[in-house]
């Protein structure tokens, strides 16, 4: 009479082990997957704000101030020729786009004050820049990644963490981390006192790294490749 074997308790602890294991790998590959998606948008959502401001200078003759508040995303007034803060929020609303990164977050941007006009004025070929971007070596010292006077605006993400940044709904996002001093810095509250000043560096989850955890995004727009495009529109000299 031919016998039925049946599993073992060894072979079915080994069967539920390997599934584990190929679980464990899809959500991972999954999580990886899913990183990278929000990077991308996040890098488009970047470049259509960057594009957007410098065709808001080339029409008005003058960059935009960040928001007003977190709410309407309309400019500060710049009717005074200057900003209430050049540190804040994309003015989304006031140039016609979304203004939100991968994660659904507010996107942070600075202005040099020189680059901001009256209505009735416009910028001139000598409006210097006013915004340090800083990079860090492999040793952790600060390297400059441009001349300060060259840097027209800038914009960021505060990446997938999301430390301090602004929700889509108003809120801020707990910065829930003592170490990480480079992403204070980048900070997308306004604030007149604040240095004009980025971190815009390699990312890092080591609270060991010079400079603490970082996963921001950050770009920026030279004021001499803004001149040109607004030579090329008739708008400089």
């Amino acid at each position: 009479m031919k016998k039925h074997r049946g599993f073992t308790l060894i072979e079915i602890a080994v069967a539920l082990t390997i599934i584990a294991l190929l679980s464990i790998g899809a959500i991972s590959a999954l999580q990886m997957a899913m990183l990278r998606t929000r990077i991308a948008e996040t890098r488009e959502a970047l470049q259509a704000a960057r594009e957007a401001v410098t065709a808001y200078a080339v029409a008005n003759r003058s960059l935009p101030c960040p928001a007003a508040s977190s709410a309407d995303g309309l400019e500060q007034s710049r009717s005074g020729g200057s900003c209430t803060t050049s540190r804040g929020l994309l003015p989304w609303t006031t140039l016609g786009v979304r203004g939100l990164d991968g994660w659904g977050n507010r996107i942070g941007y600075m202005v040099s004050p020189a680059l901001v006009k009256a209505p009735a004025d416009r910028i001139r070929l000598d409006s210097a820049g006013d915004i340090q971007i800083w990079l860090r070596d492999a040793a952790g010292n600060e390297v400059s990644a441009a001349t300060t006077s060259a840097v027209a605006f800038a914009l960021w993400s505060h990446g997938e963490n999301g430390r301090g940044a602004t929700t889509s709904a108003g809120t801020v996002v707990a910065d829930d981390s003592a170490t990480n001093s480079d992403e204070d810095a980048n900070s997308s509250q306004p604030d007149g006192t604040a240095p004009r000043r980025l971190y815009a560096r390699e990312g890092s989850t080591s609270s060991a790294t010079a400079g603490g955890e970082f996963d921001d995004m950050v770009e920026w727009e030279s004021r001499f490749v803004l001149f040109g495009r607004m030579i090329t529109a008739g708008q400089l000299p």
